[in-house]
């Protein structure tokens, strides 16, 4: 059974494939060949200009480039195959993080911090940090709270202990003078 609803302009399959409107195909592949074209030029001028291929940089762009100054919008870049193959194939950042995804990243953060040096170069320790992922940090802050949870443990039971044995030092000096 077909359902059709007036507003979308397609036909709707009671499994909820939907297939557009046959009068409606060439419109469609209008919009999709615009999309190519606008996707292409902007992503080719922002390169003759020597600034960086971003999504966001390709919508701006666009509409420069668009004789009818209306561009493209991120969702139109995202869902049309060619656009978004033309985009990642010219985008640094795409590249970047396609290349971190499939390295995954080093050995895993360890359960135990190792030693930290206080004269440790703190730039390179932030750079460290900043090609971490969001889960590799949280894990590491996790670690490092759980150690820093235990050292204050242990530093109460040091200072009692030592208060106790002072007390104890104390109370045996007094024994010895009353003698």
């Amino acid at each position: 059974m077909k359902t059709t609803n007036p507003n979308l302009g397609l036909n709707q399959e009671s499994e909820g494939v939907r297939e557009p409107r046959p009068w409606l195909q060439k419109h469609y592949q209008e919009k999709r060949e615009r999309t190519i074209r606008l996707v292409k030029a902007a992503v080719d001028q922002l390169i003759k200009e020597q600034q960086t291929v971003t999504i966001e940089a390709i919508c701006r762009k666009s509409v420069e480039v668009d004789p009818d100054h209306r561009g493209v919008k991120k969702s139109a870049v995202l869902e049309n195959p060619q656009a978004h193959a033309y985009y990642r194939q010219h985008s640094n950042s795409y590249l970047v993080a396609q290349a971190r995804k499939r390295t995954g990243k080093s050995a895993p953060v360890k359960a135990v911090p190792e030693r930290i040096d206080p004269r440790r170069d703190v730039d390179r320790a932030r750079y460290r940090y900043l090609q971490m992922t969001k889960p590799e940090l949280v894990e590491r802050l996790l670690t490092v709270e759980q150690a820093y949870a235990d050292l204050a443990e242990q530093q109460a039971s040091l200072q009692f202990m030592w208060a106790e044995r002072e007390y104890q030092a104390r109370a045996q000096e007094s024994k010895k003078t009353q003698r």
